[in-house]
């Protein structure tokens, strides 16, 4: 049994981590829309380009943190990237004086460079859950206070950018707060979390060898590969309805004001739900669990864009459902990614794997959060919104088409079942 002690210890790094990643989750795509001006393509590519740096660096990181695990823990990976993290979000949100090609030029660096210091931190964080325990119910519980932790994270982001949104430089304000207030969730997690488990023997690969490594952990296993296909639709469906809030207040709803404290509900929704999920899914299974998310979030997007026209109050409570429904998708795919990693390190001639896996599931995850860019900008862009600075537009129907995806995807291609109970997948 992990002492409650540790698991607050863990859980105060996905604090940290959700200062900064909500930051980008909500704020930086209408930034780059709204206060920067950037064209409704040139926004969206630039999440596109970040997310292929992230396909190209992240399975690095995880090779580098798999093969220095027992000189460097992971542990001291998410400390040292702190203060790099808090830079690079400073400087994604400034507004320089630039405009045109260099403008865009300067948000899509620094963009990469936010993202490139965010997976050198979060990667080996969430390693740390196969390396405490290799105890699934235990994992499931650092996997649902985990998931708090980044609701309170969510929640301090969007209450300092809700009250600093009068200021002259919202965003970059709020960003310089967080920043700061992410270092000591870093020291915490640094300083109480122990490595039990000991990864396999991880012996020297170059470059191509590591490659054909990621490509044969893929092919070989079936599991992973529907692991990996479920994180990425989730991923897509829980971002584009995270993304849109902002847009769907301005735009949709006309109430740009209320959006800002709207934002609030991912996280708030986290921090209520969490536990609920994981009660559930103690009860009827991960992926159970897991499909009954997907269908709340569908129907309850339905639902909105039906009763969106009864007012503000209707619109919010009718969201806040759709959004705990994707709280119960994060928390279920996360909480199958350590049961994959044992799979894969207790097979005959297994090697330590961890960071691997959770460098794959991380590509997976900003695959799908590459995406859903892409579908906001195409709503808006169809349904009149083509002009950065426009009023028209809507976000609704994107959102219900990422949901659609999801939806169709988790059902043909399901991921593996398990035990009700264990969270073990058979």
């Amino acid at each position: 049994m992990i002492q409650r002690r540790e698991r607050l210890s863990y859980a105060a790094g996905d604090v940290g981590f959700n200062l900064i990643w909500q930051s980008i989750e909500l704020y930086l795509l209408f930034f780059y829309i709204q206060i920067l001006h950037l064209p409704l393509g040139i926004a969206a590519g630039i999440f596109l380009i970040g997310a292929v740096v992230d396909w190209l660096f992240d399975p690095i990181v995880g090779a580098l943190a798999d093969r220095t695990a027992v000189r460097y823990p992971m542990k001291l990976w998410v400390l040292l990237s702190g203060p790099l993290i808090a830079v690079a979000l400073w400087l994604a949100f400034r507004s320089p004086a630039l405009e045109g090609y260099s403008l865009a030029l300067y948000a899509a660096v620094t963009h990469v460079g936010l993202r490139f210091a965010y997976g050198c931190g979060n990667i080996p964080y969430a390693v740390l859950t196969a390396r405490i325990t290799d105890e699934p119910s235990e994992q499931l519980k650092l996997t649902g206070l985990r998931m708090q932790g980044a609701a309170l994270g969510g929640l301090t982001a969007a209450t300092i950018y809700a009250l600093t949104s009068g200021s002259d430089a919202p965003f970059l304000t709020g960003a310089l707060i967080l920043g700061v207030l992410a270092q000591p969730c870093f020291f915490i997690t640094w300083l109480g979390v122990k490595e039990r488990v000991a990864a396999p023997p991880t012996p020297p690969l170059s470059l191509l060898q590591e490659i054909s490594h990621y490509f044969r952990l893929i092919g070989q296993n079936d599991a992973l590969r529907r692991l990996l296909l479920t994180i990425i639709v989730a991923g897509l469906s829980t971002t584009v309805t995270a993304k849109s809030i902002l847009f769907l207040f301005d735009r949709d709803l006309g109430n740009s004001e209320w959006g800002y404290w709207a934002a609030l509900l991912p996280s708030a929704a986290l921090l209520i739900t969490a536990p609920l999920w994981v009660a559930l899914s103690t009860r009827i299974g991960l992926v159970a669990t897991l499909i009954w998310a997907v269908l709340l979030h569908i129907s309850a997007l339905v639902m909105l864009a039906i009763f969106y026209s009864h007012g503000l109050e209707v619109a919010t409570v009718i969201l806040a459902i759709a959004i705990a429904a994707t709280c119960g998708m994060s928390i279920m795919f996360w909480s199958m990614v350590p049961i994959a990693i044992r799979d894969l390190e207790t097979l005959p001639g297994g090697t330590g794997c961890a960071a691997h896996v959770y460098a794959l599931s991380n590509v997976a995850r900003k695959l799908g959060q590459a995406l859903a860019p892409q579908i906001i900008a195409l709503s808006l862009a169809l349904t009149g919104g083509a002009n950065a600075t426009a009023k028209g537009g809507a976000v609704l129907p994107g959102m219900i088409l990422a949901a659609v995806i999801c939806c169709i995807a988790v059902f043909l291609y399901r991921p593996t079942s398990e035990r009700r109970g264990s969270g073990q997948t058979g």
